[in-house]
């Protein structure tokens, strides 16, 4: 009778804390319920730093390209056009030419060809003061192609287009002024020559 009571005893402490293990799980399983997807729409996104963006060479060229525009602007915005008709350059003018014409300045003397250049040294043009012989009526016939009205001549390119090429009155002959297509535009070469004549005192 004794060893049937402590069987039963027995066997009423393991329902017990098979019961208490029970309530434990369930306790765990509440505490480490997953996240639903309705929560995770509310967790605020942290913000991102949007990261700077790269300047792409065609870019720097296209801000370079523009500069230059606004350069030769600048020089055309106040052009003085052609020197009036029978107007020449003054002989001493070829001999101390003007020291900058717009972006373009004066190199150093090497002779009767004296060269303007700009800051970059990308356009050449130069200003032959060498008198030539022959009178400007033949000469203009080679420069015919696109021929406009300049300084104290005309600008133009010959035949094959492969140079710009002024021809300008002086007090003692012609002068040439020259430059190339791919340096520079005969628009461009057009006011240039204004500007020459006009700082050298054409009259």
């Amino acid at each position: 009778m004794r060893r049937k009571h402590v069987l039963f005893l027995s066997s009423l402490a393991l329902a017990t804390i098979g019961l208490t293990g029970c309530g434990d799980d369930s306790a765990d399983g509440e505490a480490t319920e997953p996240t639903t997807a309705a929560e995770e729409a509310t967790t605020p996104e942290q913000p991102t730093t949007p990261e700077p963006e790269e300047t792409t060479p065609a870019e720097e060229n296209s801000a370079g390209s523009e500069t230059d525009s606004a350069a030769g602007a600048d020089l055309g915005a106040s052009d003085p056009g052609p020197a009036a008709e029978g107007a020449v350059i003054p002989a001493e003018a070829l001999a101390t030419p003007p020291e900058a014409i717009g972006p373009y300045t004066l190199g150093e003397a090497t002779g009767p060809a004296r060269m303007y250049n700009d800051e970059s040294f990308t356009v050449m043009i130069a200003v032959d003061s060498n008198v030539l012989s022959s009178p400007y009526e033949s000469l203009v016939e080679y420069i015919e192609t696109d021929n406009t009205a300049a300084g104290t001549g005309s600008c133009g390119t010959n035949e094959s287009g492969s140079s710009i090429t002024c021809y300008q009155r002086t007090a003692d002959g012609v002068i040439t002024v020259t430059a190339t297509p791919e340096q520079m535009s005969l628009e461009d070469m057009v006011v240039f020559v204004n500007h020459y004549a006009d700082q050298a005192g054409a009259a």
